[in-house]
C-alpha cells in the first residue's frame, strides 16, 4: 500500500522572544568624519604611433566543390540533379513500388493505363510522378518539372534507382538462383 501523504495539523505559535524582534533593523546615521573620500585616479593613456603600412589581405574562402557522381546525376534543362538512395518512407508508403512496372512496360503504353489496371487506387500516371517523387526525395522539384521530363531522362532515373537501391543485383541473383534450380 503506498503512503499517502496527510496534511499535517495545527502548530503552535512562535515564543514571544521571536515576536519582539523588530523585522526591519534600526538605521542609523553615518557622520561626514566617519566617511573616507575616495582618491580620483587621473590616469591619461599615452598617445600610439599611427603605423602606416595596409594589412595584408587575407586568401579568399576556397570552398570544396560537392563530391558529385555523374553516373547518378540526370540532366534536366540547364539543371543537374544527383539521385541518392531512396528512403524507406517511400517504400512503405508504395511511391516506389511502379519501380519494376516502369522498367518493363514501354513508357508510351504505360501511361494509357487507367486507375484500377495496376493499381486500385492510382492511374498510370500518378504511379510514375510518385515514382518521381520518391527517386528524386523532393515532391515540389518533381511537381515543377513533371511536363519537362522525357522518356530518356524517366529511362536514366530508373536504371539509377535500380542501381542505388541495390534491386537490380537482388533481381540478377534471383534470376540466377532459378536457372540454376531449373538446371537440377
Amino acid at each position: 500500500m503506498p503512503n499517502i501523504p496527510r496534511p499535517s495539523g495545527a502548530k503552535d505559535a512562535p515564543d514571544q522572544k521571536l515576536a519582539a524582534i523588530p523585522a526591519v533593523p534600526k538605521q542609523t546615521d553615518l557622520l561626514s568624519t566617519q566617511m573616507e573620500e575616495v582618491p580620483k585616479l587621473k590616469i591619461i593613456p599615452e598617445q600610439t604611433e599611427i603605423k602606416e603600412t595596409v594589412p595584408e589581405a587575407s586568401p579568399e574562402k576556397i570552398e570544396k566543390p560537392k563530391e558529385v557522381k555523374e553516373e547518378n546525376c540526370v540532366v534536366l534543362g540547364e539543371d543537374k540533379f544527383e539521385l541518392k538512395p531512396t528512403k524507406l518512407k517511400y517504400f512503405r508508403n508504395k511511391a516506389a513500388s511502379a519501380y519494376g512496372i516502369i522498367k518493363a512496360v514501354p513508357l508510351h503504353e504505360l501511361l494509357t493505363y487507367e486507375k484500377g489496371v495496376i493499381d486500385e487506387n492510382r492511374d498510370a500516371d500518378q504511379l510514375l510522378f510518385d515514382f518521381l517523387v520518391a527517386a528524386f526525395d523532393d515532391s515540389a522539384f518533381v511537381r515543377d518539372h513533371y511536363d519537362d521530363f522525357d522518356a530518356d531522362i524517366i529511362d536514366r532515373v530508373v536504371k539509377i534507382f535500380g542501381r542505388l537501391n541495390h534491386i537490380d543485383e537482388k533481381e540478377e541473383t534471383a534470376r540466377k538462383n532459378k536457372e540454376a534450380q531449373a538446371k537440377r
